[in-house]
């Protein structure tokens, strides 16, 4: 099969960007939507040019430093593909366009990784031809949300989508990583704000809630499978992969044996697997300096969203404003196969 791209048009069709903050929760929204068959994921935007140690050999990661992200880095005067860069992006130039698309294009073809799109479902694997056939998902992290601009362009036909999370959960999770509540407050109010526009600007651009993806899971699927254009009913099973997850006592558990395995659930399943205190256990770890030092920074993000930034460990729930639109109850056939582990 010859792939040729005709003048003005892309051979990547329809395809789907998640856009959101690193710890924020992007892993889940992206293995809803990679649980569907006619959608196969890439992984990070900037892995993809610059190379990730889990699914690229070294040598993969030189190859690609070198004739993908260097180009488009010289070319530009500017690292475009770095989600540490937190500024607007320059325009591409049709070449930039068609090299970055071509890209994308081959590394669906060749992203056949148990971590990525090998399997469709627990026991089938993808063909080469339902690969080069499918639509592409890939998700662009901190900075790489205002690269994102480029793909709007590049793709009309795409659909895309923001996930947001209560800032202060965010804040802690690069706590423990040892950054500083100041430079994360910076970057939550930042990007918060370039989604949010965006999604106000832009008709195929939807913002989502971490709190409304692990409360209602279900209706949260049948909400972005919608908005992406894609038949819930043609879903199975749904994928999700494995992390360290805080619980009460502030300890890091996995929900599963190992950290980034696939494992594939019943949708009955999805509500249980997702631990749904999860932000509040995370608040409550956050030192109230840290938590002051954020929101003299991300303050004005958080109350746009509608997040309380009065949160004490005393509180139990936090609230949320509705003017995001509402979730419409629903549920999935109850047929589909119990849940089993991708081999």
């Amino acid at each position: 099969m010859t792939f040729q791209m005709e003048a003005g048009s892309m051979l990547n069709r329809e395809p789907i960007f998640v856009n959101g903050l690193s710890r924020g929760g992007t892993t889940m929204l992206t293995n809803l939507l990679a649980s569907h068959p006619d959608v196969c994921l890439i992984g990070e935007t900037h892995h993809v040019f610059k190379g990730h140690s889990i699914t690229d050999s070294l040598w993969r990661v030189i190859n690609k430093c070198l004739y993908r992200d260097a180009p488009i880095m010289f070319g530009l005067g500017q690292d475009f593909f770095s989600p540490r860069l937190i500024k607007p992006r320059k325009r591409l130039g049709r070449w930039a366009e068609r090299l970055i698309d071509r890209t994308l294009f081959r590394e669906k073809l060749r992203s056949n990784h148990p971590l990525l799109n090998r399997y469709k479902s627990s026991d089938a694997e993808y063909t080469w031809e339902e690969i080069a056939d499918s639509r592409l998902l890939c998700k662009n992290i901190d900075g790489m949300i205002y690269g994102n601009d480029a793909f709007l362009d590049m793709y009309p036909d795409g659909a895309f989508l923001g996930l947001v999370r209560n800032g202060l959960a965010v804040c802690e999770g690069h706590i423990r990583r040892g950054r500083s509540a100041e430079e994360i407050g910076w970057r939550y109010q930042v990007l918060v704000e370039k989604m949010l526009n965006d999604s106000e600007r832009v008709e195929n651009y939807r913002i989502i809630r971490f709190e409304d993806l692990i409360s209602q899971p279900i209706n949260t699927l049948h909400s972005v499978y919608a908005h992406a254009g894609l038949d819930v009913s043609r879903l199975k099973e749904i994928r999700m992969q494995v992390r360290r997850v805080m619980d009460a006592e502030g300890n890091h558990r996995l929900n599963g044996k190992t950290e980034w395995d696939v494992v594939w659930l019943h949708p009955r399943q999805l509500a249980k697997y997702f631990q749904s205190d999860v932000d509040g256990n995370q608040i409550r770890h956050l030192s109230t300096t840290d938590r002051d030092k954020f929101l003299m920074k991300a303050g004005p993000a958080m109350e746009r969203l509608g997040y309380s930034t009065e949160w004490s460990p005393a509180e139990e729930d936090t609230e949320y404003c509705l003017k995001f639109e509402p979730l419409v109850k629903q549920d999935l056939s109850s047929d589909v196969k119990e849940s089993r582990r991708a081999a």
